[in-house]
């Protein structure tokens, strides 16, 4: 079918938040235009690009006001109403109308200007899929610009589209890979037989698109248009990286169909593994660093004082979404919204059971195999990044208290035994579990300090920490703990204890044990992405969720002088074999023969 019109929306503005765009296009918002005035030149076919960045959903954030990223045994909120708890309740459905979750389009925003915004992963991926095949059977009538401006058109195009399939597989499992835009008399395309069917394809876009695309915009002829304001384009590292942990996907015990947790596509693994290598040799060049520990922060948030709003991220950026940036996250952690920040009424809190089973100690091993832990004094001797992410019972929440909220000196420090000032149900936003995190925010993010508008906080798609995770992973399961791959000269075992050095924590043991390792290396990514939306996939993707011990949630009671702690259930998931994708809308399964439903829905 020939595209006659486009709908087009000059989105660059709210890409990249700059003021010296308006040379890429001069176009009104939703104006038609026929497919040769959008491929005319550089300026207007790159417009019409940039629709693709903002349907790149940004999980918890403002776009999804009422969103969490949290829907594993990481975290509990505080609502009945929050999508966590449709979760636990295994009301799956719930993710077409509940406006509390990142699957969802919110069909009440009106506003022209920001037609994207609260956009769901399902209509935008399916959206982003026709837009990136437009712009590829297109490209021929690209002939008013340079070979290098074509070649990064074409490259964020092929990446956006291995990119979206990629997102939608994460949640809904299989789906036909869609190569062409399709029209009314060519749609009917069936589901394939196998996860890795489409996850093949999807690698030869991220392929093609490492091929094409930048490794720094700045430095590239198409980028020059907005120099310094290019951090959120897709480059050759994201398209490296995301080529890699869509193939990571695909070997997963879940995708590959075995209900052995340690079962993966060994060759998959391997091809994973090279992707990746790929990445590392960038920061070996210099592209990539990974954070320091006295700077890890900035990935996170960053402090208007210290950086002047720079964007978080460091030297670990790869990928992110672009919008709503800025806005604080409601996902665990209005850190300090316990007294001395009067904030939301709704957040989620890192539970019991994830922090105790993962924040191990500082000997490398965890609370249960170490014999310096110590369950009458369980905030000893931890891994030092619990106390970096994690605030526990008596630790200072404010530096300066003033007299704009009362001077209550009671909110200096965190009061969360039973019956304390920060504790739930002693006050409506107290802690539920016994813990806050402060991943997202520094200690003054409060009202008593007076530095809300300080801080901008910010959650990565992608970043150099988790590319060793899964590369990690990957090479223990094609080439084993210690034995170095053809494509890099680290292994599985250099790679976890990389990050283990960073943070001060003894080396990685058990590398004789082949399941036990695999066990180590979750643990570890379980740490390193704690509260940054990873959990749920993996633990589907691990074919983990129906264990009963990933089902529950704990918090943790003890008294003002911690003379006794008690763990307590505060829920427990329901998931079963159903559980592990979501369900395709009914309509969409009852078009015609070959797109079926997910089982169990």
């Amino acid at each position: 079918m020939k595209i006659k019109y486009l709908k087009f929306f000059s989105m660059i503005g709210m890409l990249l938040m700059a003021t010296s765009c308006e040379e890429y296009l001069d176009k009104t918002i939703e104006t038609d235009l026929n497919v040769e005035e959008v491929f005319k030149n550089f300026d207007n076919s790159q417009g019409f690009v940039e629709e693709m960045y903002a349907m790149v959903v940004n999980y918890g954030t403002a776009g999804h006001w009422q969103s969490y990223m949290c829907y594993g045994d990481d975290a509990i909120g505080n609502q009945s109403w929050q999508f966590d708890y449709r979760i636990d309740q295994g009301r799956y459905w719930d993710w077409m109308s509940d406006i509390g979750n990142y699957f969802y389009e919110d069909p009440a925003n009106t506003n022209a200007d920001y037609p994207f915004d609260r956009h769901g992963v399902w209509q935008s991926s399916w959206a982003g899929i026709r837009k990136a095949n437009i712009v590829i059977e297109n490209i021929d009538l690209l002939v008013d610009a340079s070979q290098e401006f074509k070649d990064a058109t074409l490259g964020q195009a092929y990446f956006f589209r291995g990119f979206f399939h990629h997102e939608i597989m994460k949640f809904w499992g299989r789906i036909p890979y869609i190569d062409r835009a399709l029209s009314s008399d060519d749609w009917q395309l069936p589901r394939p037989e196998t996860f890795k069917e489409t996850a093949l394809a999807i690698d030869q876009d991220f392929e093609k698109a490492a091929q094409l695309l930048p490794l720094d915009w700045d430095q590239h002829p198409a980028g020059q248009k907005t120099l310094g304001a290019n951090l959120f384009r897709a480059t050759k590292g994201a398209a490296l990286a995301f080529k890699g942990k869509n193939l990571l996907w695909a070997a997963s015990p879940l995708m590959i169909g075995s209900t052995n947790t340690y079962e993966y596509d060994q060759e998959l693994a391997k091809m994973a593994v090279d992707a990746f290598a790929e990445v590392l040799k960038l920061e070996d060049q210099g592209r990539y660093q990974l954070a320091d520990w006295e700077n890890y922060e900035d990935v996170f948030y960053s402090y208007s004082q210290k950086t002047g709003y720079r964007y978080p991220g460091s030297t670990e950026f790869i990928f992110s979404g672009s919008g709503d940036v800025g806005w604080f996250p409601r996902f665990l952690g209005q850190n300090f919204q316990i007294g001395s920040h009067s904030g939301q009424r709704d957040t989620q809190f890192p539970t019991h059971n994830y922090i105790h089973n993962n924040f191990g100690m500082a000997d490398g091993l965890s609370c249960d195999e170490s014999p310096n832990y110590d369950p009458s004094n369980p905030w000893e001797g931890r891994d030092p990044r619990f106390y970096k992410w994690v605030i526990v019972d008596g630790e200072q929440m404010v530096k300066n208290l003033g007299t704009a909220n009362g001077n209550d000196e009671k909110h200096r420090y965190a009061q969360f035994y039973e019956g304390g000032a920060h504790r739930y149900p002693t006050v409506d936003l107290g802690t539920r579990t016994g813990y806050l995190t402060k991943k997202w925010f520094g200690q003054s993010f409060n009202t008593y300090d007076n530095e809300i508008g300080n801080y901008l906080p910010f959650r990565l798609h992608m970043r150099l920490t988790d590319v060793y995770l899964m590369y990690a992973e990957a090479a223990h399961v094609a080439y084993g703990p210690q034995q170095t791959p053809p494509s890099y000269n680290i292994t599985a075992e250099d790679a976890i204890n990389a990050l283990r050095a960073r943070a001060g924590v003894a080396p990685v043991q058990f590398v004789d044990d082949h399941q036990k390792f695999m066990d180590e290396i979750r643990r570890e990514r379980a740490v390193e992405l704690s509260w940054e939306g990873h959990r749920w996939m993996d633990l589907r993707r691990w074919r983990l969720g129906e264990l009963e011990e990933y089902k529950v949630k704990t918090g943790l009671r003890f008294d003002k002088d911690h003379t006794y702690f008690n763990e307590e259930v505060l829920r427990t998931k329901i998931f079963n074999e159903k559980h592990y994708w979501l369900p395709f809308p009914q309509n969409d399964t009852e078009l015609y023969q070959g797109f079926e439903q997910n089982p169990g829905w």
